[in-house]
C-alpha cells in the first residue's frame, strides 16, 4: 500500500492536468461586425504552462490524492479568475486624450507606409527572421497568445507574422518602430473565438536571437477554419499556415510641392494618385496577369491533363493528389453507410439495400486500387521535395486516368455538378501542382526541380499589395475611420492567395496602437481590428 499511494497520486496529478488543457468552441464569423473591437489583452503564459480552465472543486477532501487535487484546481481557477479579471481591465480602461506629441506621431506615421510583399521567388536558403505564416523563432520562455475560447477554456491563437525590426528601411517615420528586436503578430483564425481574441495578439522580443532560438509549434492551438472543403482537406490537423519571407519599402504620400511641380500632367488630385501608383509599381513591379498554365479552368476537359510535363515533380505533390482522392472515397464510403442505417432493418433481398451493399463492395475494392497505385507515397522516409521515380509517376498517371474514364463507385448523385468526377479532378491536379511547386522552391535540392515556366505561373499569386506597417489602413467599414484620430497603423494584413488566410469574407487585419504605447514599446497593448467586405 505504500507504493500504490504515490503512484495514485502521480496518476491522479496528470488526470486532472489533461482535464485543464484544452476543449474546442465558435467565433471568428462573431468577430464580423460593422464596429471596430477597441479592446486589448495582457501576455498569456508561457509554453511550458498549460491551460487553466476552472473546474468545481471537490468539497471535503479526505485522502493526500484528493487534496492535491483540490489543491491544483483551486490554483487554475485563481489564475483563471486572474486572467478574466486582467482581460476585463484592458478592455475596460480609459484611452486618455491625445497629446500634441501624440499626434505629431500619428500625422508622421499616416504620411508613409512601410508596404511589404512576398520574397518570390524564395531566397535559399531562407534567412530572412521577417515572414508571414510558418512557426514564430522564439526563445524558451516565449508567451504565446492564449484566450478564453466561447466555451470558456483557455485556446491559443494562431501564429500570423513575424518582423525582423532590424529589416525596417529607413524612412520618413522609422524613428517610431524599433531599431532592433523582434515582433510577433496573432489572430483568432479559427471559428472557436469570442471578442477577447481582439486583445494581447502581438508580442515584442527585445533580445538578439541566438542559436537556442527554434520554431515553436504550440499544442492546443486552434485549428484554423478552412476557406473551403480542399483547404480542410490538405491542412488536416496543422493549426499554422506556409511560411513566406517578406521585405519591405517606404511608399510616402506626395507631397504638395511634389503635385504641384506636375500641374501639366491634370488635376491635383490626379496628379497625386498618378504619384502614388508610380511608387507603388517601383516596389511591387507592374501588376501581373494570372498564368493559366497551372489554372484548372484552361484545363482539357476530354483528356487527363497534367499540368506540366514531370507531373507530379515531387512526392509532395503526389501526396496531396493521394489524400485528395482518399477525401473523396471516405465522402462516398460515408454516404453509402448513412443510406444503409436509414434504411432501418429491412428484408435481406430488399433491392434498395442490396445495391448500397453492392456499392460498398466495390467501394472497398476501389480503396485496395487507389492503396496500390499511391503506396510509394505513405513511406515517411521519402522526403516531399524529392522527385519520384519515373515508374511512380506513371503508375500514379495511369490511375488517374482509369479514374476519369470510368469513375468512382457512388451511391447517388450527392454533390453539385462542379465537384463531380471526372471534373472535380482538374481541381485536384491544379492544387497539386501548384502547393507541390511551390513547396519545392523553398527546398534547395527541390527548387531544381520546378521549371522557369512554373515558376512564372506561380508569380500572380504573391502580389498582394495590401501588407503594410504605418500609414492609413484600408476602410473596410468603419474600425479604420474610428481608429485613426487615437491609434497607429501597426500592421495591416490583407488577403494573401498564396497563404490562403481569408477566412469567409474576412477583411484585413488591422493591428492598432496608440503613440504612446508604441514609443514605450508596450506592443503587448496593441488591438486587432477585423471586419467583412
Amino acid at each position: 500500500m505504500e507504493m500504490l499511494m504515490p503512484l495514485f497520486v502521480v496518476g491522479a496529478m496528470f488526470l486532472i492536468v489533461g482535464s485543464l488543457i484544452y476543449s474546442g468552441a465558435k467565433g471568428i464569423a462573431g468577430l464580423f461586425s460593422g464596429s471596430s473591437s477597441k479592446e486589448k489583452d495582457k501576455p498569456q503564459p508561457s509554453r511550458a504552462r498549460t491551460s487553466e480552465a476552472a473546474h468545481a472543486i471537490s468539497p471535503k477532501p479526505n485522502s493526500a490524492a484528493e487534496k492535491l487535487i483540490a489543491e491544483m484546481q483551486q490554483q487554475a481557477k485563481n489564475s483563471d479568475d486572474q486572467r478574466k479579471a486582467a482581460f476585463k481591465a484592458h478592455v475596460e480602461r480609459k484611452i486618455p486624450p491625445i497629446s500634441v506629441d501624440g499626434r505629431e506621431a500619428i500625422e508622421r506615421g499616416q504620411a508613409a507606409r512601410i508596404a511589404i510583399k512576398h520574397v518570390f521567388p524564395p531566397r535559399l536558403p531562407q534567412r530572412s527572421m521577417s515572414y508571414f505564416g510558418g512557426l514564430p523563432i522564439v526563445p524558451d520562455e516565449f508567451d504565446w497568445p492564449t484566450v478564453h475560447n466561447r466555451k470558456g477554456l483557455l485556446e491559443r491563437l494562431n501564429f500570423m507574422a513575424q518582423i525582423d525590426c532590424s529589416d525596417l528601411p529607413p524612412g520618413p517615420g522609422r524613428d517610431l518602430m524599433p531599431e532592433k528586436g523582434y515582433l510577433y503578430f496573432f489572430a483568432p483564425m479559427s471559428d472557436t473565438f469570442g471578442a477577447d481574441a481582439l486583445h494581447f495578439v502581438t508580442r515584442y522580443e527585445p533580445r538578439q536571437v541566438t542559436q537556442k532560438w527554434a520554431p515553436l509549434d504550440m499544442p492546443f492551438t486552434a485549428k484554423i477554419q478552412g476557406s473551403d472543403p480542399t483547404d480542410e482537406i490538405l491542412r488536416g490537423k496543422r493549426t499554422h499556415y506556409d511560411r513566406v519571407e517578406v521585405e519591405f519599402a517606404w511608399i510616402e504620400e506626395p507631397t504638395d510641392a511634389e503635385v504641384a511641380a506636375r500641374a501639366d500632367e491634370g488635376h491635383a488630385f490626379e496628379v497625386a494618385d498618378k504619384i502614388r501608383t508610380e511608387r507603388v509599381e517601383a516596389f511591387y513591379g507592374p501588376p501581373v496577369v494570372p498564368d493559366p498554365l497551372l489554372s484548372a479552368h484552361h484545363a482539357p476537359k476530354g483528356t487527363l491533363w497534367t499540368p506540366y510535363p514531370g507531373f507530379p515533380a515531387n512526392w509532395h505533390s503526389a501526396r496531396i493528389v493521394r489524400k485528395l482522392v482518399e477525401a473523396y472515397h471516405r465522402e462516398e464510403t460515408a454516404d453509402v453507410t448513412a443510406q444503409l442505417k436509414a434504411l432501418g432493418d429491412v428484408a435481406e433481398d430488399d433491392p434498395e439495400a442490396k445495391r448500397l451493399r453492392m456499392v460498398q463492395r466495390e467501394l472497398s475494392a476501389f480503396g485496395s486500387k487507389m492503396f496500390n497505385a499511391f503506396f510509394p507515397t505513405v513511406n515517411a522516409g521519402l522526403k516531399d521535395y524529392d522527385a519520384p521515380p519515373p515508374e511512380v509517376k506513371q503508375h500514379i498517371l495511369a490511375f488517374l486516368e482509369d479514374l476519369r474514364v470510368n469513375g468512382m463507385p457512388s451511391s447517388s448523385v450527392r454533390r453539385p455538378r462542379h465537384r463531380q468526377l471526372p471534373h472535380v479532378m482538374n481541381d485536384w491536379l491544379s492544387v497539386a501542382a501548384i502547393q507541390g511547386a511551390e513547396g519545392g522552391l523553398t527546398d534547395p535540392a527541390g527548387a531544381a526541380l520546378i521549371g522557369p515556366d512554373v515558376v512564372a505561373a506561380l508569380s500572380h499569386r504573391h502580389v498582394s499589395r495590401t501588407h503594410q506597417m504605418l500609414g492609413k489602413g484600408e476602410v473596410v467599414q468603419v474600425a479604420a475611420d474610428e481608429m485613426k484620430d487615437r491609434y497607429l497603423l501597426l500592421l495591416q494584413l490583407g488577403p494573401d492567395k498564396a497563404l490562403n488566410w481569408t477566412v469567409g469574407e474576412m477583411g484585413p487585419l488591422q493591428y492598432w496602437i496608440t503613440p504612446e504605447d508604441l514609443a514605450a514599446k508596450r506592443f503587448q497593448n496593441a488591438i486587432l481590428t477585423i471586419e467583412a467586405y
